[in-house]
C-alpha cells in the first residue's frame, strides 16, 4: 500500500491511500487549484481516484469535494449524519450505505470506527489490502479502548497531535474555544498522542504520521519531541524501531510505501 498526505490542519485536510487495484482519498478540504498542484507534485492522478471517504462534515474536511467530484465523477462515502453539509453539487455522487459497517472498494477492505468530536458523526478508517494496513484517526477529543483496538496492529497510523497543552492554555484563544479543544469532543494533545503511539508501537506498528497540528498552539518540533520521548520511555528508538513523520498544512508528505 502507498500513503501520501497532501494537507493536514484546520485550513484543509486530504490524504491519498492506494493499493494495487484501488486509490482512495480521505477527505478533501483543499480548493481545486491547491489540490491539483499538490497531487501533481506527488505524482498522483486525481482522475484515478476510485472513491472519497469522508470523516466528518467540518469544512476543513469537505469544502473541496464538490468541484473535484464534479470534474471526475468520483463516488463519495459519507455517513448520513454528515452528508447534509456537502455542497449540493456533490449530493448525486454520495453512495447510500451503512457507514458503520465494513465494506470493500477494489481490493481494499475498509473498516470505519467512531471518533469523539464535536461534529454530527466523526469516523476514523482502517484500510487493508490483505497484506498491509493503514489507519487514520484525526479530530478526536480523547483516546479510548475501542479506538485503540481499531488502530492496533496497523502498519501505518496517522494520528492527531493537535496542540501543546501549555501553548493552548497560555495562548490568545478565547476561553470557551480553549475549553472546546481540551474537552472530550475536542482535539488530541501532543501528550496523549505520544502516549498512544508508544502503546501502539508495542503492538507492532512501525510507521506513524502526526496530523492536524495547530498552527497557533503547536509546532512540528514539539509534537515530534513528545513522541520521541514517549518512545524512549518505552525502550523504543525513533528512526530505528519506529518511524515518525509530521503532516503539515502547506506541504505534502513524501509518499510512504508499505511493502
Amino acid at each position: 500500500m502507498k500513503f501520501c498526505n497532501l494537507a493536514s490542519g484546520s485550513k484543509g485536510n486530504c490524504t491519498i491511500i492506494s493499493s494495487d487495484h484501488a486509490t482512495l482519498m480521505i477527505d478533501d478540504g483543499l480548493n481545486i487549484r491547491d489540490l491539483m498542484q499538490r497531487a501533481r507534485s506527488a505524482n498522483i492522478d486525481l482522475g484515478a481516484i476510485d472513491a472519497i471517504l469522508v470523516t466528518h462534515e467540518h469544512s476543513d474536511h469537505i469544502k473541496g469535494i464538490a468541484p473535484l467530484v464534479k470534474k471526475y465523477s468520483i463516488p463519495i462515502y459519507c455517513h448520513k449524519e454528515s452528508a447534509y453539509a456537502l455542497d449540493a453539487y456533490a449530493s448525486p455522487y454520495v453512495v447510500e450505505r451503512d457507514m458503520d459497517l465494513q465494506f470493500e472498494i477494489g481490493d481494499i477492505q475498509i473498516t470505519p470506527f467512531r471518533l469523539p468530536h464535536d461534529s454530527n458523526y466523526n469516523l476514523g478508517y482502517k484500510l487493508s489490502d490483505g497484506k498491509r494496513s493503514v489507519a487514520i484517526a484525526t479530530d478526536l477529543g480523547y483516546m479510548n479502548e475501542s479506538i485503540m483496538r481499531s488502530l492496533a496492529e496497523s502498519d501505518l497510523i496517522m494520528l492527531e497531535s493537535n496542540h501543546d497543552i501549555d501553548m493552548l492554555r497560555q495562548g490568545s484563544y478565547p476561553f470557551l474555544l480553549k475549553q472546546r479543544i481540551l474537552g472530550k469532543n475536542g482535539h488530541l494533545s501532543n501528550d496523549e498522542c505520544a502516549q498512544t503511539i508508544a502503546a501502539l508501537a508495542k503492538y507492532g506498528t512501525r510507521h506513524f504520521v502526526l496530523a492536524h497540528l495547530s498552527q497557533d498552539n503547536n509546532t512540528p518540533e514539539l509534537a515530534f519531541e513528545r513522541v520521541a520521548k514517549a518512545l524512549e520511555n518505552a525502550d523504543l528508538v525513533e528512526g530505528k524501531d519506529v518511524f515518525v513523520e509530521t503532516a503539515l498544512q502547506y506541504k505534502s508528505t513524501d509518499k510512504i510505501i508499505l511493502d
